[in-house]
C-alpha cells in the first residue's frame, strides 16, 4: 500500500463531514476510494462480511443521493478537483444533483 498525502486526506475528510458518514462508512471507502480495493479486500481488512461492505457501500451512496459506485467514485474526484483548485482550507461540497 503506498501512503495517503495530506491534500487526498483532506478531500475525503471534507466528504465525509460533508455527508455525515459513519466510522465505518468513512473507513470503507477510504479503502475503496485509495487502494481500489475490491468488496473482498475491503471486507478482510475490516474483518467483516462481503455482505456486510455491501450495505455500508449502499448506505453511504443512499446518504449522498446517489445510485452507483461509478457515481460515487465521480464525485469524490470531483471534490478533489475542486480542492485542488479553490485550496484545501475552502469547504466544498459537490452538488449530488443531476447523479442520480
Amino acid at each position: 500500500m503506498m501512503p495517503i498525502h495530506a491534500d487526498e486526506l483532506n478531500v475525503l475528510h471534507q466528504f465525509y463531514s460533508n455527508y455525515g458518514l459513519t466510522q465505518r462508512e468513512k473507513e470503507i471507502l477510504s479503502l475503496l476510494a485509495t487502494y481500489g480495493y475490491t468488496n473482498k479486500e475491503i471486507a478482510e481488512n475490516c474483518c467483516i462480511s462481503e455482505k456486510t461492505v455491501k450495505i455500508h457501500l449502499a448506505n453511504i451512496m443512499n446518504k449522498i443521493g446517489i445510485g452507483s459506485m461509478r457515481k460515487l467514485l465521480a464525485l469524490l474526484l470531483q471534490q478533489a478537483l475542486l480542492v485542488s483548485r479553490l485550496g484545501a482550507n475552502d469547504q466544498v461540497r459537490v452538488a449530488s444533483v443531476g447523479m442520480v
